[in-house]
């Protein structure tokens, strides 16, 4: 017996200095901490604070996570996680309402699983800043509440994302359009100030294709100067941004893309700096004219 659990306990150690990569072979539900992230950009912002490698489910960056199915495999490892990192609202909810709610650490509040099924029907309205990783505020928070959970340090990415938000804050009055919303958590408490066509702007937010009065109306405010950057996420182009894009070269709009996910092998913080540096390095040449 005494064997059993000198073994046991050589397991757990060791599954911890792998980053607890050794219980995903297990059939048995995980105690040796493991964590697990819905996303890859929450499993960069964990693995940054608990340090290890953490790993996440919806990985690539081929898939939509919007549109990710879940396998039974992928829902028994965010059961059998000791700790899950999520987004939250209906972004991953296929997947955190599979857990033990007090095991989620969530960046926005979650839904539960019955609107989860149902959402998709109802307005976006009410949750503009789904893109959670890009807001500052958001990712220190995320960080901070592993920090508390895996007895890590959140001290480096608290660091590195208030520098990002300080270059963000010192940028001077700008008028930015977005094809759609992922840049709303950058820009908050900035003098960025998003003034895409209404119109356009909620139906990005929905996730429905703009109608063709909407793209209009955000063509003529790149050609009437009304814009100074423009916010494309190259992930999701479609005919309208592509149009958008052309016009904003024509027009000398400096265009900023932000991919929904971090381009493959790329720390999603790493990104995050770049393309706050891609904003600064637009921003100045933008403001002077």
């Amino acid at each position: 017996m005494r064997n059993r659990f000198q073994y046991s306990a050589l397991v757990v150690a060791a599954a911890v200095a792998v980053g607890a990569s050794i219980s995903s072979c297990s059939t048995e539900p995980p105690d040796n901490g493991e964590i697990v992230a819905t996303t890859r950009v929450w499993a960069d912002v964990a693995s940054a604070v608990a340090g290890g490698d953490v790993d996440a489910v919806i990985a690539g960056d081929a898939v939509d996570p919007h549109h990710f199915e879940p396998s039974a495999k992928d829902i028994a490892r965010i059961k059998g996680a000791s700790t899950v990192v999520a987004n939250g609202g209906a972004y991953d909810a296929a997947l955190y309402t599979a857990a033990e709610q007090d095991r989620v650490i969530f960046a926005i509040p979650p839904i539960d699983a019955k609107e989860a099924h149902e959402h998709g029907e109802h307005d976006h309205e009410h949750d503009e800043l789904e893109h959670a990783w890009f807001s500052p505020e958001k990712i220190r928070q995320v960080a901070d509440a592993v920090a508390a959970k895996t007895g890590g340090d959140a001290g480096g990415v608290d660091e590195r994302v208030s520098e990002a938000e300080a270059k963000l804050a010192a940028l001077p009055h700008m008028r930015i359009g977005m094809t759609e919303p992922i840049a709303a958590g950058l820009v908050q408490d900035t003098e960025l100030h998003d003034v895409t066509s209404a119109e356009y702007a909620k139906a990005s937010l929905n996730h429905q294709e703009p109608s063709a009065s909407a793209v209009a109306e955000f063509l003529e405010q790149i050609e009437r100067g009304e814009l100074d950057i423009l916010f494309i996420n190259p992930q999701s182009a479609n005919s309208a941004t592509e149009r958008l894009a052309d016009a904003a070269k024509a027009h000398n709009v400096p265009v900023v893309e932000i991919r929904e996910t971090p381009p493959s092998g790329e720390n999603f913080l790493d990104y995050l700096e770049q393309i706050v540096d891609q904003v600064v390095d637009v921003a100045e040449p933008a403001h002077h004219h």
